[in-house]
């Protein structure tokens, strides 16, 4: 039987042009609880998954400069089902990463700590590290998996460490004969046998 027999219908862009309002709004109050002008964020619909929201930063490195580039992601899916939770919940928590990656950067904080929580108080937002959501219609991703081999037996390797083995970047070794896996089958190596 099929799980996921019904897909949930994504946030409309009426419900997007909601989050993105509400969303500004708890960055307007950040910028006047902190006397802070912020940096734009981008706030897109792209993520996928099992989370409902992410704050994530890229670093693009030229020849001459670095561009960073930050975004608000929410998964359209999880938040059209549970919509009046994530609106009171999920922009907050995710807006608040915002703020202290600004006013803190990432790397001397933990993601939930103090200063995080502090933010979230000023919200007066709960400040619930993680919701639990049953993801039945959510479409998730599935994780391809590729066969390695080692003489001790067949392994399954995911998408990342087998990109990394095609370039040649790494190796990875079976946990119990410490063979490099390998994409083909191992043959087995017999002692030469002399003739008479």
């Amino acid at each position: 039987m099929n799980r996921q027999a019904f897909i949930i219908t994504p946030l409309s862009e009426q419900q997007q042009q909601q989050v993105i309002k509400e969303t500004r709004a708890y960055i307007k109050t950040a910028e006047q609880h902190y006397a802070l002008q912020l940096k734009p964020v981008e706030i897109v619909f792209n993520l996928k998954g099992r989370a409902a929201g992410m704050y994530r930063v890229h670093t693009q490195r030229g020849l001459l400069q670095r561009k960073i580039k930050r975004e608000l992601r929410y998964n359209p899916f999880i938040f059209a089902k549970y919509f009046d939770d994530n609106f009171t919940t999920t922009i907050p928590h995710e807006v608040a990463h915002y703020v202290t990656d600004l006013i803190y950067g990432l790397r001397n904080i933990k993601p939930h700590g103090s200063e995080w929580q502090q933010i979230m108080a000023a919200f007066n937002a709960d400040a619930s590290v993680t919701a639990s959501y049953d993801l039945d219609g959510i479409p998730r991703r599935q994780q391809t998996l590729f066969r390695y081999y080692c003489a001790c037996g067949e392994h399954q390797i995911g998408s990342i460490r087998h990109k990394r083995i095609q370039r040649q970047q790494r190796q990875y070794y079976c946990r119990s004969c410490k063979q490099v896996l390998s994409p083909q089958p191992q043959k087995a190596v017999l002692p030469a046998v002399k003739s008479i």
